[in-house]
């Protein structure tokens, strides 16, 4: 599993659904902000190919799959961090 950082956050890719993974988002005092679950493999290496190219998820808003925008103030159910 690969682990990236950005001027902003830390994202650690997380076992999920067998061959599809997570993505766990940490503001750099370690607080969980949220996770983006891609809803397949092929999102799942797009996302991967865009973190290793240097994107960073809060500074360009993803979404997480659930519906919420990625912000360094947490979103889901970490809002408010």
């Amino acid at each position: 599993m690969n682990t990236w950082k950005t001027n902003l956050v830390t994202i650690e890719e997380v076992a999920f659904d067998y061959d599809l993974h997570a993505f766990e988002v940490y503001n750099h005092a370690g607080a969980k902000l949220g996770t983006i679950n891609p809803a397949t493999v092929e999102e799942m290496n797009f996302l991967i190919a865009d973190l290793d190219k240097g994107s960073c998820p809060v500074s360009e808003k993803w979404e997480d799959g659930n519906g919420n925008t990625c912000n360094a103030n947490g979103w889901g159910e970490h809002s408010g961090n």
